[in-house]
């Protein structure tokens, strides 16, 4: 059992140093990891615009379509009433 001994003061002296080492390693891994996920969010945000901005103009285009076709008011879609949970007991 003697021979553990000093590889384990080995490693006991040498942790401050190693701590010392790795936390500027383990900061730029964390900072990286912050800014892509930062970088992922915005693009999710500007595709999320251009699909809200799609479906606008999509809406607009129906609506007009619903003008030139005679019609006094646009026609609006409905959703479908979902039966209530009474009904099916």
């Amino acid at each position: 059992m003697l021979p553990v001994i000093p590889v384990f003061l080995v490693g006991v002296a040498s942790a401050p140093l190693l701590k010392k080492l790795i936390r500027p390693v383990v900061r730029g891994t964390v900072k990286s990891s912050v800014k892509l996920a930062m970088d992922a969010k915005r693009v999710a945000h500007e595709i999320n615009e251009d699909l809200s901005d799609i479906a606008a103009e999509a809406t607009a285009e129906a609506f007009a379509a619903d003008l030139q076709d005679g019609s006094d008011v646009p026609r609006q879609t409905t959703k479908k009433a979902r039966p209530s949970s009474a009904a099916n007991a």
